[in-house]
């Protein structure tokens, strides 16, 4: 298979994997909303888990997966700039999320402070991921070249 089309798993996985946790992150604004704000709200654990961890690990294999495609095709690590260290960044924070999103799952307890600093990783993760799509639009773009 061409290289050049092999590359674009890469993007295609990742906004699926953004995408799915956009979702995950509106149940769990939802449970922010209970919390927090003191609004009466249902939140859906079981889905919110269920999209958050497939999120989270599909973030991180594509993560992984575009670094091997970098270092296959360019022979190099880190070559893509911007695009990777966002994306060093992005993995951490994916591992943070699921680290501790594992830990509110498999311990429930009333806790204030644990949920926030879940949802604060994840959402900057998100926020993160759509600033490293123009980066990635960039590389593709001189890619078609």
């Amino acid at each position: 298979m061409d290289p050049r089309g092999l590359i674009m798993v890469h993007p295609v996985w990742q906004v699926a994997s953004t995408l799915l946790g956009f979702y995950a992150a509106w149940f769990g604004i939802k449970r922010l909303r209970s919390l927090h704000l003191g609004h009466q709200v249902s939140f859906p654990r079981a889905r919110h888990v269920l999209l958050g961890k497939l999120a989270l690990m599909g973030l991180i294999l594509g993560t992984a997966g575009g670094a091997i495609m970098v270092r296959w095709m360019w022979r190099g690590w880190l070559v893509t700039g911007a695009h990777a260290w966002l994306g060093m960044v992005v993995a951490v924070l994916a591992l943070l999320g699921l680290t501790t999103g594992l830990v509110l799952e498999r311990r429930p307890r009333p806790r204030r402070a644990l949920p926030l600093l879940h949802g604060l990783a994840n959402l900057t993760l998100l926020a993160l991921c759509l600033v490293n799509f123009y980066f990635g639009d960039h590389i593709l773009d001189a890619l078609g070249d």
